[in-house]
């Protein structure tokens, strides 16, 4: 198929990747992405986020740009603003039937996104991974498990993963996801499903960190905790 075609044909899939100081793994995670998608044979786009990365995270995504324009989106924040900050920006900008979002430090599997795809045929709005084997620090499996079985609890939320990045949704679903405060984005399937969006998941792969270092830090639970509870008061909408 011809490059002028390809340009015309609506933009089926969108996939929003948040990027801090990454650049080890870039390269990779832009080949994986490749492989994932072209085989569906739909145009996509992928938006990349630099978040104030002081590294050569900007050069590496400026270099996919020049390479492939019909597919690469580059959404430069000067200053770091963090993730939730990050996917806004991302989800704001795309163009697509359904978007997809993934960390880009390449623990998510973007050979993934196709059985999420496959998922959502039931019906559901937004589909989630699910790192069932995950490959984390014990503190950050255990805390991060501790807020799952917590929404649980509270809200009725039946899947077991409300943290994975690794999800899609339908376009109107990703527009309506309140990322209005940095942190919101972890409560993303939470806000959905009490706006009244069918959530659903499946097992994803999840994978040992190779480059770079975590942003993670266990001293933001009671944050965490606090913030729940403001997502439950405003019923997902702010």
């Amino acid at each position: 198929m011809s490059e002028d075609l390809i340009t015309k044909k609506p933009i089926e899939y969108s996939i929003v990747i948040p990027l801090y100081n990454e650049e080890g793994s870039l390269k990779p995670l832009f080949a994986e992405i490749l492989n994932a998608m072209t085989p569906l044979g739909q145009r996509y786009e992928i938006v990349f986020v630099n978040d104030g990365s002081t590294d050569q995270s900007k050069e590496i995504v400026e270099t996919f740009q020049k390479e492939i324009p019909e597919i690469v989106q580059f959404v430069d924040l000067k200053e770091r603003g963090g993730q939730t900050h990050a996917m806004s920006k991302g989800i704001a900008a795309v163009r697509g039937k359904i978007v997809a979002t993934l960390d880009s430090d390449l623990q998510n599997d973007p050979a993934d996104i196709p059985k999420l795809l496959e998922k959502m045929k039931e019906g559901f709005d937004c589909v989630c991974g699910w790192r069932k084997a995950r490959q984390d620090t014990f503190v950050k499996a255990r805390l991060s498990k501790g807020g799952n079985v917590l929404q649980r609890l509270f809200t009725g939320l039946k899947i077991h993963d409300v943290s994975c990045t690794l999800r899609i949704y339908t376009h109107e679903c990703a527009k309506n996801i309140p990322l209005n405060w940095e942190g919101q984005h972890r409560f993303i399937p939470l806000c959905l499903s009490l706006q009244g969006y069918r959530i659903g998941e499946i097992v994803s792969h999840h994978r040992n960190r190779q480059y770079g270092v975590t942003k993670y830090s266990h001293k933001r639970i009671f944050r965490v905790v606090r913030d729940f509870f403001k997502i439950l008061k405003s019923r997902g909408k702010a």
